[in-house]
């Protein structure tokens, strides 16, 4: 079962952050480097003060297996956006990517006044641009972007509506 829950400003979050963003699996995708747990920390810790985005921990049967964010679009008027990873390796390739997806869908749409979800990942991402499409997400775009250390990344625009 794949529930959510809100991140909580202590070490024991942060250490867990940091360990699943220590993995090339995440930040490959997600900040491009291995940040330090000071950066961690800060990093999340701003975002938690800032109320702009809803941090949640995604656990699968009571484990902890990875992060998401959400947050308004600033691409795609009244939609809202979210990034995601799964930190534990052992949920990776299973499916359960696919159910977290269409669950933080399902969440998004109940609990938050949209009626349209924007995704951007790398257009070199073809795992999560398979996983959204079979969340019946449809890409409306691309263009060029840069990732967190300021190379050029061509970004696909997908986009969900309710």
């Amino acid at each position: 079962m794949i529930l959510f829950r809100k991140l909580e400003d202590n070490d024991n979050e942060y250490n867990m952050l940091y360990k699943w963003c220590s993995k090339k699996h995440v930040y490959e995708w997600f900040e491009q480097r291995v940040l330090s747990f000071d950066e961690i920390k800060e990093k999340y810790k701003n975002k938690l003060k800032s109320n702009k985005e809803d941090l949640f921990i995604i656990t699968y049967n009571n484990i902890d297996i990875g992060l998401v964010q959400i947050y308004r679009s600033d691409y795609y008027e009244d939609s809202y956006e979210y990034d995601l990873f799964i930190g534990e390796e052992e949920y990776l390739n299973k499916g359960i990517g696919t159910e977290i997806v269409n669950k933080i869908n399902k969440m998004i749409y109940e609990n938050y006044n949209t009626n349209s979800i924007i995704l951007r990942p790398f257009k070199r991402n073809q795992r999560a641009i398979s996983c959204y499409k079979k969340c019946n997400f449809k890409v409306i775009d691309e263009y060029n972007g840069y990732d967190t250390l300021n190379n050029p990344e061509l970004i696909t625009v997908l986009i969900s509506t309710k």
